[in-house]
């Protein structure tokens, strides 16, 4: 699936003390999200085409895994299950040829974003984005070649049960599709290289990001994705000052309170 503005979302390695309380806040968000979704063709979009499923189910378990049951463009029958909890860490998936390692993280109470990796290369940048009704899931992704050459984009929408074509307010018209940030070509390089374990790259790509104020980046994002960079390097402080303008920028962020927090821990700050 998608990973282009989805791209802020490889999200990774916090601090080693603290992992045992993301499980926590990972899980809630799953359970959000547990149940099964159905694909919505008629809202979906692929770049270039044809569509990627002719039918598909979506089922999220309430550990985070998620399946996917259904029938492709050549009429060939697809299942699959991979991880999908949001703590921002890798995870090796086997079985699938289209890539071996996938890591999600939380963007926001409706939005999280993913990396999928082949060999360490990204194969797909994308988010996850959740209606504030909570029946429409949409993902949209930019998919690369082994080169890291961007060959498609997707834009695919999955519903609840019953909520295909209706929603709440409007039950003889589908609710719009949910608009997710894009993201500049630093923020792109920035998660790319923080996927492949280049800190300095991302702490590089994201310092451009947030000095040249485009329009179109999200500095609590470039903020949190720096200070995560910088924790990767040990370097606790700099992470600190990130975090803590994350917070400053979005005080209503709860990741960026969490990560600024636990940097806290790390310098002893405990009050």
């Amino acid at each position: 699936m998608k990973f282009s503005a989805m791209a802020r979302g490889a999200a990774f390695v916090i601090m080693a003390t603290l992992a045992a309380a993301i499980p926590h806040f990972a899980s809630a968000q799953s359970n959000a999200l547990a149940g099964t979704w159905n694909f919505v063709p008629d809202r979906s979009s692929f770049m270039p085409g044809p569509a990627r499923y002719k039918s598909m189910t979506l089922t999220y378990s309430a550990s985070g895994d998620m399946t996917l049951d259904g029938v492709d463009a050549e009429g060939k029958p697809v299942k699959l299950t991979y991880p999908a909890v949001t703590d921002g860490k890798p995870h090796a998936v086997s079985g699938i040829d289209a890539f071996d390692t996938v890591s999600w993280s939380k963007f926001s109470d409706t939005i999280a974003t993913y990396a999928f990796l082949k060999r360490k290369s990204n194969v797909v940048l994308g988010s996850r984005s959740l209606s504030p009704d909570g029946n429409i899931m949409t993902f949209n992704e930019k998919t690369f070649d082994t080169n890291g050459k961007q060959t498609g984009t997707a834009v695919m929408t999955f519903a609840k049960p019953g909520f295909e074509t209706a929603s709440a307010t409007a039950p003889k018209a589908p609710p719009p599709p949910v608009v997710v940030p894009t993201t500049t070509p630093d923020e792109d390089t920035g998660t790319a290289a923080l996927g492949k374990g280049d800190a300095d790259g991302a702490i590089a790509a994201f310092t451009l990001a947030i000095d040249k104020k485009d329009k179109i980046a999200s500095p609590v994002y470039d903020h949190v994705m720096r200070g995560l960079a910088y924790s990767e390097k040990g370097m606790t402080e700099q992470a600190y000052a990130d975090f803590d303008a994350a917070v400053m920028l979005k005080p209503e962020d709860k990741d960026a309170r969490f990560r600024r927090g636990a940097t806290r821990v790390l310098m002893k700050q405990y009050d």
